[in-house]
């Protein structure tokens, strides 16, 4: 698609500013691609009309090239925010793209999003119906449950009652953040633990 687009921009401009200065020459033929090479090359005659469109097909390119990369870019910037990392990289990947680098330059837009994965997993820990704080006590007994994609580590743990408990821990087994949530909750809670799992890490 990107090739595409490239290419019908650099060699469709210099073809359509050849053929508008044909048409204002009121020649035919031969004579009008003279005249209009002649004028567009100015003091070079018709070799440097011939070179300006060159040139002119070559600017085209390039900005056909970064035009592409920058409305691609813009889309998945707005997109990273309210859909799925995990589904975005395999639109990427997807995309008849030629460019490897431009894949990958994309994929680390959308990777971008996320500043501070611990801040937005803790939210999202925090808004599930009926989180209540747990005490930091029960950190030694939660296990580990998933690791983010800064390091910080995803810990549960069920109380002997059957209490659903989500922690969440440093590099250094310190507890960052803890809660439990009772159990008609505890559906709420394995679904934000399943968003965890498929945005962050």
């Amino acid at each position: 698609m990107d090739e595409v687009v490239k290419k019908l921009a650099a060699i469709g401009l210099p073809c359509i500013i050849l053929a508008v200065l044909m048409a204002t020459t009121g020649l035919k033929d031969a004579a009008a691609i003279t005249a209009a090479l002649a004028f567009l090359g100015g003091p070079a005659g018709m070799v440097g009309g011939i070179a300006v469109l060159g040139l002119i097909g070559l600017i085209s390119n390039a900005l056909a090239k970064v035009i592409l990369e920058g409305f691609l870019t813009g889309i998945y910037s707005q997109r990273r925010q309210t859909q799925s990392h995990t589904k975005l990289f395999k639109e990427i990947d997807f995309l008849l793209l030629f460019d490897r680098n431009l894949k990958e330059r994309l994929k680390a837009t959308v990777k971008t999003h996320t500043k501070n994965v611990t801040q937005e997993v803790m939210a999202i820990l925090e808004n599930v119906p009926g989180m209540t704080p747990a005490n930091h006590r029960d950190f030694q007994r939660s296990i580990p449950f998933m690791k983010l994609t800064d390091g910080t580590v995803v810990r549960t743990w069920k109380n002997p009652v059957g209490v659903d408990h989500a922690f969440l821990g440093d590099r250094n087994d310190r507890m960052i953040y803890g809660g439990f949530v009772g159990w008609i909750h505890s559906e709420g809670l394995n679904q934000a633990l399943t968003r965890i799992r498929r945005d962050f890490t």
